[in-house]
């Protein structure tokens, strides 16, 4: 226990050359959204994500991107260290809000031994649900090939929300490419025809500044209307193909659905 309260000298050193460290550990993993404060949101829904990290392994594992309780600054450039059979809440990770994204950098000999529990959900509403579950992203969960979100609705009523992540996250000219193809829910065959591209757009992701030497956000592009990407016609499914347009990035992406009147949320993740 005694290594979690670091004296002050010597934290205010490590301040500068802990986060460094940070970026050569193996395994980092995405927080796609957290919400810590309530975020408004449409038809006066009002949204906040619950977090847990557990440690089932025998060994404590540091993990930049957390952070504690501590008296001084420099604790926020600290790791925390989470121990053996602990599972808790962080009350807030490396910045208060990440709606486009968090990393967190788990020490490499320890990382597989972490699990991870994220929810979203609407406040307005919470007598009647418990939220619905986002994936927290592994490293080698991001793809540098296609990656595909598979029957996607249009029926009236649903509101859709893409969202697209480059591993790296360092500031540089970075494009997207997205396909959007119309299903046909007459296709039972595996001989059927090639599902119809309906048009296809190129993004450019957007950065956020990093934090003391550490890169906690990830390249990120929102869509909040998928009609924007290209006319949808009547297509009542979709088909979302999104790969690298720049060489070298590395991607991950989720697609949220969510009606407007009950504000339920349906995740649709590349599998």
């Amino acid at each position: 226990m005694a290594s979690r309260r670091l004296p002050i000298v010597l934290a205010a050193g490590l301040a500068l050359a802990v986060p460094a460290a940070a970026q050569t550990a193996d395994g980092r993993v995405l927080v796609p959204i957290f919400v810590r404060d309530p975020l408004p949101g449409t038809f006066g829904s009002s949204w906040i994500t619950d977090s847990w990290i557990t440690n089932t392994g025998s060994g404590a594992v540091e993990v930049f991107g957390v952070a504690w309780t501590c008296f001084i600054p420099e604790c926020g450039f600290l790791p925390a260290t989470v121990d053996p059979g602990v599972t808790f809440q962080p009350r807030y990770l490396a910045e208060e809000q990440g709606s486009r994204g968090l990393f967190l950098y788990p020490n490499a000999t320890g990382a597989e031994q972490l699990h991870f529990a994220l929810r979203f959900r609407d406040l307005s509403r919470q007598s009647t649900t418990w939220g619905t579950e986002l994936p927290v992203v592994r490293e080698r969960e991001f793809r540098s090939g296609p990656l595909s979100l598979i029957d996607i609705p249009r029926t009236p009523g649903f509101r859709q929300v893409l969202r697209i992540y480059d591993l790296d996250g360092v500031e540089r000219e970075a494009l997207v490419r997205v396909r959007t193809y119309r299903l046909d829910p007459e296709h039972h065959e595996p001989f059927d025809p090639p599902d119809s591209l309906l048009g296809e757009t190129v993004l450019p992701l957007q950065f956020a500044e990093p934090l003391g030497l550490v890169i906690y956000h990830p390249g990120y592009a929102m869509v909040a209307d998928l009609s924007l990407l290209t006319p949808l016609g009547d297509a009542e499914r979709l088909r979302i193909e999104i790969e690298p347009a720049t060489p070298g990035l590395k991607l991950w992406a989720f697609l949220t659905v969510i009606h407007n009147e009950t504000q339920h949320a349906t995740v649709i993740t590349p599998q």
